[in-house]
């Protein structure tokens, strides 16, 4: 924990903040681009028959910038929930977690798509499958991306209910199930390795990423976990949701420091900052959204920004 601390602290300033937004605009543009113009929009996708043979090394980029389906009716629904649901999974897991959960999920399914296809490309090229995997494979990585926000989600708000397709309230472990068995349908309906490769990794990569970071990314009290939610209904233990404002013993000590009796703010000398959070460093030059506050279970005066406050490990 000491280390995702450390490298939050470290490089939690390059996060990209509002991530499923950027997100959306990206597949939205491609969407219009794939309509517009075809044929430019085919050179993007990641073919590893085209990387291998015709040495088109950008479709290892530019494949970042695709979408992850044909354009359809359910097109702009689709967009719509990625944002929504992305932006609540982000506000639960914290900025920096949410960069990394998608960012991993990216590398493994690259690193994925471009391991099956090397294996087919050199060891299998006799293989009658192996045109369909080099070929087709890479069009499949992309795939998982609005699904892992769906789980990204339901990790922050295991137990919250949603409208699924606007009609429907469904709890949010409900609908990370509904993707889990999606999921195994097409990995037991077509025979196609790197897709099967694809969910395989995901999985994995969703459970380590929960059971590793579950202290880190989810919020302190409130009860997110597996754990809670597989138990006996009679012998588990409700979450202590606050009997006052403010449960977590935590204060905002702005109001209380650099202020003159006359109600004055005091200045503070140039290169000084006010606050500045214990674990990102970020300060409030850094951003006028942002809170500081003090935690009064850590044994020290640590004060966090509004992304650690709920999500720091105390410090005893």
């Amino acid at each position: 924990m000491k280390f995702l601390y450390k490298l939050e602290k470290k490089f939690g300033k390059f996060s990209i903040r509002n991530l499923p937004l950027v997100l959306a605009l990206l597949f939205a543009f491609n969407y219009l681009l794939s309509v517009a113009a075809p044929d430019v929009y085919m050179k993007l996708i990641l073919v590893p028959y085209q990387v291998f043979e015709k040495h088109e090394f950008w479709r290892l980029i530019t494949w970042i910038f695709t979408a992850p389906s044909e354009f359809d009716e359910w097109t702009v629904l689709s967009l719509v929930c990625l944002y929504f649901i992305g932006s609540s999974a982000e506000r639960g897991m914290g900025t920096f977690m949410f960069n990394l959960y998608m960012l991993g999920s990216m590398i493994l399914n690259f690193i994925t798509v471009i391991g099956v296809s090397l294996f087919y490309y050199f060891v299998k090229s006799d293989d009658v499958s192996s045109l369909t995997e080099v070929v087709y494979g890479g069009t499949f990585i992309n795939w998982l991306v609005p699904s892992s926000i769906f789980f990204a989600f339901a990790m922050a708000y295991m137990d919250s209910t949603i409208l699924f397709m606007f009609l429907f309230p469904l709890k949010a472990k409900y609908i990370a199930a509904i993707d889990f068995a999606v999921w195994l349908y097409y990995y037991f309906k077509y025979p196609i390795t790197t897709l099967r490769a694809l969910i395989i990794v995901n999985f994995a990569f969703f459970f380590f990423f929960y059971n590793v970071f579950k202290k880190y990314s989810l919020r302190r009290g409130g009860g997110f976990s597996f754990s809670f939610y597989g138990a006996d209904k009679k012998k588990r233990k409700k979450p202590a949701f606050a009997k006052r404002e403010n449960s977590d013993n935590v204060y905002n000590m702005s109001d209380y420091v650099g202020r003159k009796h006359g109600g004055e703010e005091k200045k503070m000398p140039e290169g000084i900052t006010r606050h500045k959070c214990a674990i990102c460093g970020k300060t409030e030059k850094d951003g006028d959204e942002l809170v500081f506050r003090f935690c009064t279970k850590c044994n020290g005066n640590y004060e966090y920004c509004n992304d650690h406050i709920y999500t720091h490990e105390h410090i005893k």
